[in-house]
């Protein structure tokens, strides 16, 4: 099918694609976009999962361009008919080139705010199963009429949406685990917060620096590093169990039934050693020494 495009475009196979127009609505790096395409789709028919190297995107974009110049449009917007015969000629399925051909835009969608439709769009598509974001991606542009990039997709969802968010104030708990993770695993947010449930990677970033500024407001002569904050601030948080006072007076474990059963007949041996030992004449001859 490629091939038979390629037959079809005539002249225009051999003219050079428009750059500077190009670049001003996709993010791409390219200084010229290679002419012997046939032997780029050769290495394009070998990687058409999400995972694309940098000549995929090249042959993608060739034909894309090239198939919209065959149409006299120069609005570089592909409809989902468009997706469609692209998908016949590259043999890629129309979704993904939909969601590569977003992931390209120059166009900062992050900056459009999200709405409650597109919330609600995000929760019926995240109650079915996928295996990357990228598959959430495809199947969200295609109910909704507001395109987004996975990363947005992934990001509104882990910090706002997700049902096991955990939106309280921290509990004390909480900061000593979260102090304790810092010292062992570093600034590591996103490893971190896999491991305090409901807490998003914003949040434990955020509680830990307000713990850390927080401290140095109230210390503000102190060149602590931020080390040294954490360690104190888990003795504060966190203070490790008081060895009993020699001063004060220790409580009296009571002894178990067993215990107890044992030492009265201990004590009871102890006075028949003591009645024996009282017949004898040396034994009397001593305690009447000793009064």
């Amino acid at each position: 099918m490629f091939q038979q495009f390629l037959d079809g475009l005539g002249d225009l196979k051999q003219k050079p694609v428009a750059l500077k127009q190009v670049k001003k609505i996709l993010k791409i790096e390219e200084k010229s976009l290679p002419k012997n395409i046939t032997n780029y789709f050769v290495e394009f028919t070998k990687h058409t999962s999400h995972k694309w190297q940098r000549k995929d995107k090249m042959i993608f974009i060739w034909t894309t361009l090239k198939y919209l110049e065959k149409q006299g449009r120069t609005d570089l917007k592909p409809n989902d008919d468009d997706w469609i015969a692209l998908s016949e000629i590259l043999g890629a399925p129309p979704e993904l080139l939909n969601s590569k051909w977003i992931g390209m835009l120059k166009t900062d969608l992050k900056q459009s705010p999200w709405t409650i439709e597109e919330d609600e769009i995000l929760k019926k598509v995240m109650t079915q199963k996928f295996i990357s974001w990228t598959h959430v991606a495809i199947e969200y542009n295609r109910i909704s009429s507001i395109m987004r990039h996975a990363k947005q997709l992934r990001e509104r969802w882990n910090n706002y949406i997700d049902p096991e968010l955990n939106k309280c104030p921290w509990t004390e708990s909480e900061q000593v685990q979260l102090l304790q993770l810092v010292q062992k695993q570093g600034k590591k947010w996103s490893v971190i917060s896999k491991q305090i449930k409901g807490r998003t990677e914003n949040q434990v970033k955020n509680a830990y620096n307000s713990l850390i500024n927080a401290y140095r407001r109230n210390h503000i002569q102190s060149l602590d590093s931020d080390e040294i904050i954490v360690s104190k601030l888990l003795s504060k948080l966190d203070p490790p169990i008081q060895q009993p006072n020699t001063n004060t007076p220790m409580i009296q474990v009571m002894p178990t039934l067993q215990q107890q059963f044992i030492m009265q007949a201990l004590f009871i041996e102890r006075l028949k050693s003591m009645a024996f030992f009282a017949q004898l004449p040396g034994f009397l001859a001593t305690q009447q020494q000793q009064s």
